[in-house]
C-alpha cells in the first residue's frame, strides 16, 4: 500500500468517525430532550363525604404558577396558586344562610419537589370551617422557580376540617416561572 492510499484511507477513516460522532451526539441531544411542563394544570380527585349522609364527591383542583407575597414580605414572589372546588350543589340564594346539617370545614395541604433546585417543602392552607360549599382555600406555596411536582391533599371535614376528615388526593407537576 502507498503512502498517498494509506493517507487517503486515514482521512476517509477519520471523516467517517467525525460524522458518525456528530450525529450521534447530536441526535442524542435533540431525541433526548424533554419539552417543559406547562405553567398551570387543572387536575381531578375523588373524596368520601365527611358527612355519612352524603354521596362521595370529586374535586376540581387548579394550580398555575403566579406570584403572591410571602409572610412578612415586600415584595411578591414566584408561587404555586391553587384554586378550584366540587360538584356539590350550591346551597340557595337568600339575604340569611340557609339552615341545614350540610356544612363543611376544609385545609388544603401542598407537598412539593423542586426538581431544578432539589428543594422540598410542605405548604398548608388557610382553614375555613361552616360552609355550605366547600372550596379550596388561599393557598400560596412557595417553592422557587423551575419544575416542581406536588402532592394536593384536600382535607374535608363535618362543619370544621377535623371533624370525620376525608382526602382528596391529587398530584401535578408544573413549571413555576419568574415574575414579568
Amino acid at each position: 500500500m502507498t503512502n498517498q492510499l494509506a493517507r487517503r484511507i486515514g482521512v476517509a477513516t477519520f471523516a467517517i468517525v467525525g460524522m458518525g460522532t456528530a450525529v450521534a451526539v447530536g441526535g442524542g441531544s435533540v431525541a433526548s430532550a424533554e419539552p417543559a411542563p406547562p405553567t398551570s394544570t387543572t387536575m381531578t380527585c375523588s373524596s368520601a363525604n365527611p358527612l355519612f349522609w352524603a354521596p362521595s364527591f370529586t374535586w376540581t383542583v387548579n394550580a398555575a404558577s403566579g406570584e403572591s407575597l410571602p409572610p412578612g414580605g415586600t415584595a411578591l414572589e414566584p408561587s404555586i396558586l391553587l384554586s378550584g372546588g366540587n360538584e356539590l350543589p350550591a346551597p340557595p340564594a337568600g339575604l340569611l344562610p340557609s339552615f341545614g346539617v350540610n356544612w363543611y370545614g376544609t385545609r388544603v395541604i401542598v407537598d412539593w419537589h423542586n426538581a431544578t433546585t432539589g428543594a422540598s417543602g410542605r405548604s398548608l392552607s388557610d382553614e375555613v370551617a361552616w360552609q355550605q360549599k366547600p372550596g379550596i382555600p388561599i393557598n400560596r406555596t412557595w417553592a422557587g422557580t423551575g419544575t416542581v411536582s406536588f402532592t394536593v391533599t384536600v382535607e374535608t371535614g363535618a362543619g370544621w376540617r377535623f371533624v370525620n376528615p376525608q382526602n382528596a388526593v391529587c398530584r401535578g407537576t408544573i413549571t413555576v416561572v419568574p415574575g414579568r
